[in-house]
């Protein structure tokens, strides 16, 4: 591309050359001239630019080589010098920090079901005694409920995972040390829940102060 420009510019300046022997359109003979010698600087500046970016690139290829070598180095135990050390710990200490984010970024972004309303508690049509809507019996005088027929809710499972308390990792379950900083964990004690009462008929759960069973109105017993 280069060859035909010069070729057809020289052209050109042979043209040029005899007519501005003979005296004839000089300014128009400048214009040419002006307009030959802009395309010529642009075309050096374009191909000036695409070195430079060309360099850029290599430049940058490289510093992330070195990087990288560098890291490399100092995992193994190579690397005494203490700007460069203090620079690799910072890095290893970002890298930490970027996989910690996006656990954390990974949790928000699991979206909770909404929660469900609750059931309206309705009265006993024989004592007025509110009870709840799934009860098939009242659990005061032992009347048999109707219950309105209602799609089954599923349950959902929550998940608590444990953070370390020194450096913040999530712990695997029922881990013992931290594997990130190696820290004892401690595990929460758990509380043993107050005694329940149980149907002996039916086997579900009876209130502390209930006299029947409301899934099946069998007399409660006496505590």
């Amino acid at each position: 591309m280069s060859e035909l420009i010069d070729s057809i510019k020289h052209g050109a300046e042979q043209v040029i050359s005899g007519i501005d022997q003979k005296g004839q359109i000089k300014s128009v003979i400048a214009g040419v001239r002006h307009q030959w010698s802009e395309l010529e600087r642009k075309r050096r500046v374009g191909q000036a630019e695409g070195q430079l970016e060309s360099l850029r690139g290599e430049m940058k290829q490289l510093t992330e080589a070195l990087g990288l070598q560098t890291l490399s180095l100092y995992d193994a135990k190579k690397i005494t010098h203490s700007e460069l050390t203090r620079l690799c710990e910072r890095i290893n200490e970002l890298r930490a920090d970027i996989e910690q984010k996006k656990s954390e970024l990974a949790e928000l972004q699991v979206q909770s079901p909404p929660p469900q309303p609750k059931p309206k508690p309705v009265k006993c049509p024989r004592c007025q005694t509110k009870v709840s809507a799934d009860d098939g019996f009242c659990p005061k005088c032992g009347e048999r409920l109707t219950q309105p027929a209602s799609p089954a809710v599923p349950k959902t499972r929550v998940v608590v995972r444990l953070r370390c308390p020194k450096c913040k990792t999530i712990l695997p379950d029922h881990a013992d040390f931290c594997p990130g900083c190696g820290v004892k964990i401690k595990h929460p004690s758990t509380t043993r829940p107050a005694a329940k009462r149980f149907c002996a008929s039916c086997g579900a759960e009876i209130g502390a102060t209930a006299r029947f069973c409301p899934k099946c109105g069998h007399t409660a017993p006496h505590t």
